[in-house]
């Protein structure tokens, strides 16, 4: 969830979907702009648009844990992406869920001002979200190599999907597929989960789990 306001929404991933034709993003030099494009293309069911303005890594790990594919899946899509049959399943019920829950879309979100921080190495940046007048809420956003700013889902649904990536890590196989997913967890989960514990905008409960994570990918290197 978006920290202390989204519930976890469960998504199904469907044999195949259709999405219209995908509009270019553009904007995602500041972390807002990543989050408003975020929450525009999810609404008009642009599932690549939607997936560009997120964290790639994060988006192809959640997503293959989640629905509890094979880790030869999993390192699929860490390495070549996620398949867009794949991508508009996942939106389009992710904004189902939110508008079942929020009774209103995403793109009605106010999106305020970030503050921007690093973890492990990586910047991040905290965009302030507000739902009419209820505030309290961020979206966690992190800088790409290439200098543009996309919306860390891990990070920002922490507490969703931290029993889910704690559950799933000491089980991952042995051998080259399993080693690729034990590498994501070292180099985008742990620095994810710093990273939104650095927000202060999660509970207790989320603490411990993501310690957990920490210390046994900390362990396994």
């Amino acid at each position: 969830m978006f920290a202390k306001v989204l519930p976890l929404i469960s998504l199904v991933v469907l044999a195949s979907a259709c999405s219209p034709d995908p509009v270019a993003v553009t904007g995602l030099e500041t972390p807002e702009a990543a989050v408003v494009a975020w929450f525009d293309s999810v609404d008009a069911g642009q599932p690549e648009t939607a997936s560009n303005a997120t964290y790639d890594q994060s988006l192809a790990l959640i997503l293959g844990l989640e629905n509890g594919l094979d880790a030869a899946t999993i390192a699929a899509y860490l390495d070549d992406g996620v398949p867009i049959s794949v991508q508009a399943s996942y939106w389009a019920s992710f904004s189902e869920g939110f508008v079942e829950f929020a009774s209103r879309p995403l793109s009605t979100l106010t999106v305020g001002e970030s503050a921007m921080y690093s973890s492990e190495g990586v910047e991040f940046a905290t965009v302030p979200i507000a739902n009419g007048g209820a505030a309290g809420a961020v979206v966690i956003t992190r800088m790409t190599a290439e200098g543009t700013w996309v919306v860390d889902l891990v990070a920002s649904l922490g507490d969703g999907f931290a029993k889910l990536l704690a559950s799933n890590y000491d089980v991952i196989p042995i051998g080259e597929s399993g080693d690729r997913i034990r590498l994501a967890y070292a180099q985008v989960v742990v620095p994810s989960l710093w990273a939104a514990l650095a927000s202060e905008t999660f509970d207790d409960d989320f603490t411990r789990t993501a310690l957990a994570i920490i210390e046994s990918v900390s362990r396994s290197q």
